[in-house]
């Protein structure tokens, strides 16, 4: 049997065998996909260290860790590039057994940095939820979760490695198993990151609107959770297709914008100074009251503009303005009207609390 010109399963009726034939439109359209959210992600990254170096004069360990799992992101696709030459994308009745039998041993490598990566991407996103909130309960549970995302990247990658290794046969179905593993456990580590700031976010002294403004950035974080469900039907369906080849591609277009998506997510979430100095129109920080108040006599009035030590006390002079004319009921002398009054001070302290950490990290 020639393995240059057997296929990998037998063409449907109708159908040829074609070995060579050029890029399709699921291949191209998976360059595409990953070529459109990765620039998005650069740009997205850039402006993050834009803020780091101009805004904030700082590189924190979550830029440091964005930057890693940015660099395992173009290292991904350069695999997924790769298996197109031995039929990444391709049906499988277009696949020769001998580029299937190179597919295999390439698929490794392309295998581990998609499990790698989104576990970095939310490392960085952990460590700023770890600053958020200064108690101990709050901070557990955070590393609690790091620890669980680790340990079970960890354990993937260790089973992808050795007894579900591509290079061995019949390792096709336990392949399945760690894709499904990995699918159901990275949708439930997603929800984890979205629940873990919802406490702290309620409790804040913010008004409602600043509340969901801080809400919605933390949550983007996770936002990747949308491609973690949307490509779970297809890791079901690759148990039950022999078309494997076609259906990883449609799997992996997926994947490709999940890791790029976590970047942008990642670096959105710490934008709020980027918003407020170069977009101040958006008022997304800034929460003002408007109201009228009446004043009386028994009302009682603050000045904020006082100087300390003052002590309150505030005297006016009433003078008459001569205008020419000669009051009879008035003497030769000039009419004072003098007035004292007791002004009570009040001065408000800002609260320091968990809201100004909120507010301190997200900067």
């Amino acid at each position: 049997m020639d393995l240059a010109t057997t296929p990998g399963m037998p063409p449907p009726d109708g159908q040829e065998s074609h070995f060579h034939e050029p890029y399709n439109s699921l291949q191209t359209g998976t360059v595409i996909a990953f070529g459109i959210t990765y620039i998005i992600a650069t740009i997205f990254l850039a402006l993050r260290y834009f803020q780091a170096f101009k805004l904030t004069k700082k590189i924190e360990v979550d830029l440091i860790t964005i930057t890693i799992s940015y660099g395992v992101a173009l290292v991904y696709f350069v695999t997924v590039v790769n298996l197109m030459n031995y039929g990444w994308g391709k049906h499988m009745w277009n696949v020769s057994l001998e580029d299937l039998m190179e597919f295999n041993q390439r698929l490794l490598v392309n295998t581990l940095t998609y499990l790698i990566c989104p576990c970095i991407t939310k490392m960085a996103i952990l460590s700023v939820l770890f600053q958020i909130n200064p108690a101990k309960l709050y901070r557990y549970f955070v590393v609690a979760v790091a620890v669980a995302i680790f340990a079970y990247t960890l354990v993937l990658c260790i089973i992808t490695g050795g007894p579900c290794n591509p290079l061995h046969a019949g390792t096709t179905v336990c392949l399945e198993n760690v894709a499904l593993s990995q699918a159901v456990l990275n949708i439930a580590s997603d929800l984890a990151v979205i629940a873990i700031p919802i406490p702290t976010i309620h409790n804040l002294h913010f008004s409602t609107k600043q509340k969901l403004t801080v809400g919605c950035l933390l949550a983007l974080g996770s936002g990747v959770i949308i491609c973690s469900i949307a490509r779970l039907p297809y890791v079901l369906l690759l148990g039950r297709t022999a078309d494997t080849t076609y259906t990883e591609a449609i799997l992996g277009v997926w994947s490709l914008v999940e890791v790029n998506l976590g970047i942008i997510c990642a670096c959105a979430m710490r934008f709020k100074r980027l918003i407020a100095v170069y977009l101040p129109r958006l008022s997304l920080f800034s929460s003002r009251s408007h109201g009228t108040a009446k004043i009386t006599e028994d009302t009682p009035i603050i000045n904020k503009f006082q100087p300390k030590g003052s002590g309150g006390q505030h005297s006016y002079q009433l003078h008459s303005v001569q205008d020419g004319h000669v009051n009879p009921f008035a003497g030769t002398k000039d009419i004072s009207v003098h007035r004292s009054f007791q002004v009570d001070e009040e001065r408000t302290q800002v609260y320091r609390g968990s809201h100004d950490s909120v507010d301190k990290i997200l900067v």
